[in-house]
């Protein structure tokens, strides 16, 4: 009597041979198929998931779905995305901004009204557990052959000791030629300083005060009325602000820089604000100082947040003015001075100094702040970190402080060339920061090179 399989059993065999065939055809393609269909079973056991974790999708309702450039996790356990315009012009141009609290353990979702667009901003936790946001946009980029007008910086003085000046966006400065440019936003020019001398006779007789008035000084991105090359200038003179009449004409006028139809940068913003997480709303405090696109902010060991790089209101990269934000007072000062790339990425010591891992977003010079290295805020002293493989390549590199945190381990990986460099790098690295003056350590390569 012959043997019948049962059908279960037929239908393992015909299994077998069907990948046997199919081996016989193409062995490599087979084992590929093979392994990934027992990886894809093996992920998905209870016993490995509670070991390892696992990924999943989440349905968003298509009202809350956005472009998440920024996202943190409160106290409370929800997770703020931040999105602002969410590198869309025409969300930029409509004034929409976006902000959505997500909370994972009810898979809710909820719309937070955005005062101004927090693209490309900065945000950091505060010790009340409030997160502290500051910095976005005020302008999109303008790439090379999409500038029709010429524009550029203008610096406004004013020389009134007695009052502000406060000039609404659309005020026009004439140059001394009679071409009209034009201010792309409000801006308010501070009373100039005041100061009284006093001084005394060879008799000791005090004499006549003596005042000194020093003028205040903002800058404010202008464009030319009318399109076309007429309006490119790179000499400098005095312009007159149309419509002011007598002595504000007198003491409030403008000092023109590089005014060309060259690419020009996005602009930033010195809007601040925390989010209250209980509340979950918005609540401005002081603005900072300078106007940041793309900024890093950073909590320091006092409870602190240090504010460092950006493009400013016109689109240059700051040259290092940063500033501290006090979550006691609510306001910003000056900080230690010292210049990085926009966005960099900035990591507090267990000693209270700050680690730059020469990981950053990418604009600025080549051959300035790209080398990583242990920053004393105290001292405002930089020691260079030596060892790291293919240091042309930290441009959109990735860094992250691995686990457990008291180790004090932070990782590099990837990266690329300066600006429109084709470059990239496989390379990984770890930084032990426990050490007075650490190394870099090179680390096992990643499957391929890769620029974030």
């Amino acid at each position: 009597m012959a043997f019948q399989p049962s059908q279960r059993t037929r239908k393992t065999v015909l299994g077998i041979g069907g990948i046997a065939v199919l081996a016989g055809l193409n062995a490599p393609a087979a084992l590929d198929f093979a392994s990934e269909q027992y990886h894809d079973y093996k992920i998905t056991r209870p016993e490995y998931m509670a070991k390892y974790g696992s990924w999943d999708q989440i349905d968003i309702p298509k009202e809350y779905r956005t472009n998440a450039i920024h996202a943190s996790l409160l106290h409370t356990g929800k997770v703020l995305i931040v999105a602002g315009s969410g590198n869309e012009q025409k969300k930029f141009n409509a004034g929409s901004f976006d902000t959505v609290l997500w909370d994972p353990k009810a898979n809710t979702f909820k719309k937070i009204p955005t005062p101004v667009d927090f693209f490309c901003g900065g945000h950091s936790q505060l010790p009340s557990g409030n997160l502290l946001v500051a910095g976005g946009t005020a302008r999109y980029e303008l790439l090379d052959g999409e500038v029709k007008r010429a524009g550029g910086g203008m610096r406004v003085k004013n020389e009134s000791p007695n009052k502000a000046m406060f000039l609404k966006k659309g005020t026009v400065f004439r140059s001394p030629a009679g071409v009209d440019y034009v201010t792309r936003f409000d801006v308010t020019v501070p009373k100039a300083k005041r100061e009284f001398k006093v001084t005394y006779n060879a008799r000791g007789a005090m004499q006549p005060w003596q005042t000194k008035v020093t003028a205040s000084e903002v800058r404010v991105f202008v464009e030319a009325a009318e399109a076309g090359p007429m309006s490119v200038t790179e000499n400098q003179a005095q312009y007159d602000i149309v419509g002011l009449k007598g002595k504000d004409a007198n003491n409030t006028y403008g000092l023109s820089e590089k005014i060309t139809l060259q690419k020009q940068d996005y602009q930033g913003i010195r809007a601040a604000y925390e989010f209250d997480p209980k509340a979950e709303r918005y609540i401005p405090v002081d603005p900072m100082e300078k106007a940041r696109w793309y900024p890093t902010l950073v909590g320091l060991d006092d409870g602190r947040v240090l504010a460092v790089s950006g493009l400013d209101d016109v689109g240059v990269i700051d040259q290092g003015d940063n500033e501290i934000y006090d979550p006691k007072t609510k306001k910003w000062t000056p900080g230690p001075k010292r210049y990085f790339p926009t966005y960099p990425a900035l990591f507090l010591t267990k000693g209270g100094k700050l680690f730059y891992p020469a990981s950053n977003a990418g604009y600025g010079p080549a051959n300035k702040g790209r080398e990583p290295g242990l920053w004393d805020l105290k001292t405002n002293k930089f020691t260079k970190v030596a060892g790291l493989r293919d240091p042309d390549e930290t441009e959109t590199s990735s860094s992250l402080l691995l686990p457990p945190a008291q180790d004090q381990k932070v990782m590099i990986l990837g990266g690329g060339g300066v600006g429109e460099s084709k470059k990239s790098t496989p390379r990984t690295a770890v930084v032990d920061l426990k050490q007075d003056t650490p190394p870099s350590r090179t680390a096992p390569n990643s499957r391929r090179a890769r620029a974030t």
